[in-house]
């Protein structure tokens, strides 16, 4: 259903806990076999600092590290099973590193056919008409809904938030950002990143699927 406006698919997987970032930079992830050493060469670094690491390799994967919060992501959907390889045998071997979450971020930009339905979309998700006695033409920016007890029964919430493309050559573009995010560090339960991570991987690309296609099937452009 949705596949048709998809432009860009992006996957963004997130860690929330206590990192050293100058561990994790091209050179050591070659070192530990979990890149090939040429393209620890070759990795485009913006920066390598005590409280911040940030680079690509080959244009499939970028890569940023603080002292509090890690991101892997991808745009290429290809590379998506290599990007959760890639951060699952980090800290496989980080394994002490203490992690309090997960979230797993799938991003889609999406081209509406034109104005009319880029409009239409908008006014389907939340009932403009509420405004009309008060905003000239109101029209919809951004819209966020949260899932607080998760359908699944796991500890954290899912999100979706729903507003314009930053892509300027998408037009009539919007972005649906699904953040898939799970606790790990409750008191009630204490939940390995790791082990989570390839338990939910599935699981999270099938809902958010259906949660577009669920919107889309309910849009009549």
């Amino acid at each position: 259903m949705f596949e048709k406006y998809l432009q860009i698919e992006t996957l963004s997987l997130v860690l929330a806990g206590d990192f050293n970032p100058v561990i994790l930079q091209p050179f050591w992830l070659a070192n530990k076999n979990l890149i090939r050493e040429t393209e620890a060469e070759n990795a485009d670094v913006e920066v390598i600092h005590n409280d911040l690491v940030k680079y690509s390799l080959n244009d499939w994967a970028g890569i940023e590290i603080t002292k509090n919060r890690c991101e892997f992501k991808s745009t290429k959907e290809p590379y998506f099973e290599i990007l959760k390889d890639l951060i699952t045998s980090s800290f496989r071997v980080l394994n002490e590193t203490p992690i309090r979450a997960l979230g797993m971020n799938h991003i889609f930009d999406l081209k509406l056919p034109n104005e009319d339905a880029y409009l239409k979309f908008g006014h389907s998700l939340s009932n403009l008409n509420f405004w009309e006695d008060s905003i000239k033409d109101p029209k919809l920016l951004n819209i966020e809904i949260i899932e607080v007890d998760r359908y699944d029964e796991e500890i954290g919430q899912r999100r979706v938030r729903i507003s314009p493309t930053d892509q300027q050559q998408i037009k009539y573009g919007v972005t649906v950002n699904i953040n898939n995010h799970f606790d790990l560090n409750k008191p009630e339960k204490k939940i390995n990143a790791v082990d989570q991570l390839e338990k939910k991987w599935k699981d999270s690309f099938e809902q958010s699927r259906l949660i577009l296609n669920s919107i889309f099937s309910k849009m009549e452009f």
